[in-house]
């Protein structure tokens, strides 16, 4: 289990291209819970240098007064790449702080601790993308890794051109369940891969639900107008809310309660630790 304590789970995150600075601000507003600067594959190899040094600049301005704004993640290149250890040098030396980092193409629980013990005390939450076959085989290792490891996040593009297959639920279900597993025994977030098809609103909110269902925390976007499409998927519907509502208010004051009967099916704890997250994901106590 990790040591660190758990940053609060978001339901959305935003990616923007580290290149496009002008579009941060934007980001800021579209209303995801986390900003992502992007500088890996949104970023042109020629111009990530400049890229680099834009989105550390950003990010160090806004250490002030951003209580009520989304959180900034920072999505660096592999650790194992030239470029990745050009952005983590150049984070370290630097007064960005970002609340998140991701770390593509994670292999290892090494490249997690690498990283760790390069920037220290000033190393934020870690999100390890696992996008290789090899990295789904052993994605419980990483997420063993320890120290401020936060979550797991499935990389679906890049695994399905690995493993050949076409880009869709069918394929990635498996790698979904083998990180959702890896994830929860260490007490981790599960994150989920964007959808690509941003004309197909319909198709990312069932998927949403579908991977809501199997039990991810949050899912990933590349563009603004897929956010209130995902806030929606997350808000349970009218008769989920008042049936956990009703269950919940017949429990004792205490909160406490054996099994019992109720609708005429059976209540017990996990019962109960469904009905409350229902409520959580409603925005209700």
């Amino acid at each position: 289990m990790t040591e660190f304590p758990m940053p609060a789970v978001p339901r959305s995150m935003l990616f923007v291209s580290g290149e496009k600075p002008e579009r941060f601000d934007k980001a800021m507003a579209a209303g995801a819970d986390v900003v992502c600067i992007d500088l890996e594959d949104a970023v042109a190899p020629a111009r990530k240098e400049a890229a680099r040094a834009e989105a550390l600049r950003w990010i160090a301005q806004q250490r002030d007064g951003r209580a009520a704004q989304p959180a900034i993640a920072l999505r660096l290149n592999a650790v194992r790449t030239l470029e990745g250890l050009h952005d983590v040098l150049a984070l370290a030396a630097t007064d960005a702080r970002p609340d998140w980092l991701l770390l593509p193409k994670v292999e290892a629980a090494s490249d997690l601790q690498c990283v760790q013990a390069w920037l220290r005390r000033g190393c934020p939450p870690l999100v390890a993308l696992i996008e290789t076959a090899g990295a789904i085989e052993d994605a419980g290792f990483i997420a063993r890794a320890g120290g401020p490891l936060a979550a797991l996040m499935l990389g679906g593009a890049d695994l399905c051109a690995e493993l050949g297959a076409q880009f869709g639920w069918d394929a990635l279900l498996h790698a979904r369940a083998r990180l959702l597993h890896a994830a929860r025994a260490e007490g981790l977030q599960a994150w989920d891969v964007p959808h690509i098809d941003l004309k197909d609103l319909a198709a990312l909110a069932e998927e949403t639900r579908r991977v809501l269902a199997l039990g991810f925390d949050c899912k990933t976007a590349i563009h603004p107008q897929q956010l209130p499409v995902i806030h929606e998927a997350f808000t349970p519907p009218p008769d989920r809310i008042e049936w956990a509502e009703a269950l919940l208010a017949t429990l004792p004051a205490d909160g406490q309660a054996g099994a019992f009967m109720f609708r005429g099916g059976l209540v017990d704890a996990p019962v109960l630790r469904n009905a409350r997250r229902i409520l959580s994901r409603a925005g209700r106590r």
